[in-house]
């Protein structure tokens, strides 16, 4: 049965039931093999209702009971795992430059992937193009169609979630038609669309960097934060929360730290590309030009980076100052959530020790001390899949609640 918009389970209180699903199942993904009295010392929940629970899960073959574990005494209890082929979720990333679909199982593991540079003419152009990626993964996956559940995507640009459109900007096409609608009836499975950043966050939360931290912020490079608070995102009111900058027309340069504009929006190179280009105009010394063949235009933030661990002074330079600006913005929101963890993505990680050791120069300088010494500060594990497998993990959060 699909899911109707705008009840998608982060969305709503969840019933007792769906919480204790959730927790008992999140609890054998992350831990297992575990017994039923662990999984009840680890999420608080009495022996009874636990067993209950799992022998419903090991009836649906959600969970398969493999041999007993080491006894403290008395009878050696029985241990449980998740069975991950029991089901199947499909990811999909609609980003700026490209598509990416994945089909996963219960673990998060990747069985198929599908992947195309974003047509950038019409929405009816990306829409076949993300249909015909999902279609792909489905097939070369090979799995029983009827053990999928369900479609969560995650887009760049303002998403209207309950109706299932993308306002986009950069050039590329805005999707005004309903893609969720249009997507259930092509594949007869609930989908639902989600913001890129919040998407990643939650992914690296639940299979990267965060899953033992009760806050955690994932910023996706320059143009925004996702939050992940007690395992839920956080959305906002108006569920646009994470926009980490004000408006650009103000002119209080009292309130900037420096000559820094710390909260002025960026893109998402962080302004590298840029600041590259106009300091070569300027005439600095760079084997920048030889690696784009003397064409300033096709330097790009990768481009930067590559120099930077090769040594070259300027793109190191450019780098470092621009750790340094997000280090400025991170020790703000580090001040304001006093989070376990936040976490660098969004392709900005690929920069290397360099940027990260800026970040935390500035965080350590900028933060207050009991917050800056709590907060771990990492890359992105997911790299470049972490909207898609974020995505993912969602449909498996919703797949356990509602088991």
């Amino acid at each position: 049965m699909l899911t109707p918009r705008g009840t998608e389970l982060e969305d709503r209180h969840l019933s007792d039931r769906e919480r204790k699903n959730l927790a008992i199942l999140d609890a054998i993904k992350r831990y297992g093999p575990i017994s039923r009295t662990d999984i009840s010392k680890l999420i608080k929940l009495n022996i009874v209702t636990v067993s209950n629970y799992v022998n419903n899960f090991i009836e649906q073959g959600l969970v398969i009971e493999r041999g007993r574990d080491i006894s403290s005494g008395g009878r050696r209890p029985t241990i449980v795992v998740l069975n991950p082929k029991a089901a199947f979720v499909i990811g999909v990333d609609l980003g700026f430059a490209a598509v990416t679909a994945v089909l996963a199982d219960l673990e998060g593991s990747v069985v198929a992937r599908a992947r195309a540079a974003r047509p950038r003419d019409t929405a009816d152009h990306v829409v076949k193009t993300l249909t015909d990626l999902v279609d792909q993964a489905i097939q070369t996956a090979g799995v029983d169609r009827q053990k999928l559940r369900g479609i969560r995507i995650g887009a760049s640009g303002v998403i209207d979630r309950e109706v299932g459109t993308v306002r986009c900007t950069d050039g590329i096409a805005s999707i005004y038609v309903p893609i969720t609608t249009l997507m259930e009836q092509r594949f007869k499975l609930p989908t639902t669309i989600e913001h890129d950043v919040t998407t990643a966050a939650y992914g690296e939360w639940s299979l990267g960097s965060g899953t033992d931290v009760d806050i955690m912020l994932f910023m996706y490079s320059g143009v925004g934060c996702g939050m992940i608070i007690n395992g839920e995102i956080y959305h906002g009111a108006t569920g646009t929360a994470g926009e980490v900058s004000i408006k650009d027309d103000l002119d209080h340069q009292d309130v900037w730290i420096g000559n820094i504009a710390a909260l002025k929006p960026w893109a998402a190179h962080l302004g590298i590309p840029d600041s590259a280009r106009e300091a070569l105009q300027q005439g600095t010394i760079s084997q920048l030009p030889d690696l784009v063949g003397g064409d300033l235009s096709k330097i790009t933030m990768g481009t930067v980076f590559d120099a930077a661990k090769d040594g070259d002074k300027l793109a190191m330079e450019i780098v470092q100052k621009a750790g340094e600006r997000l280090g400025i913005r991170i020790a703000f929101l580090v001040n304001l959530l006093n989070p376990g963890a936040v976490v660098i993505g969004g392709g900005i990680e690929q920069a290397g020790p360099l940027l990260l050791e800026s970040v935390k120069k500035m965080v350590r300088l900028y933060a207050f001390e009991e917050m800056a010494n709590a907060v771990k500060i990492v890359p992105s594990r997911l790299g470049e899949d972490a909207v898609a497998l974020g995505a993912s993990a969602l449909v498996i959060r919703d797949t356990f609640a509602k088991a």
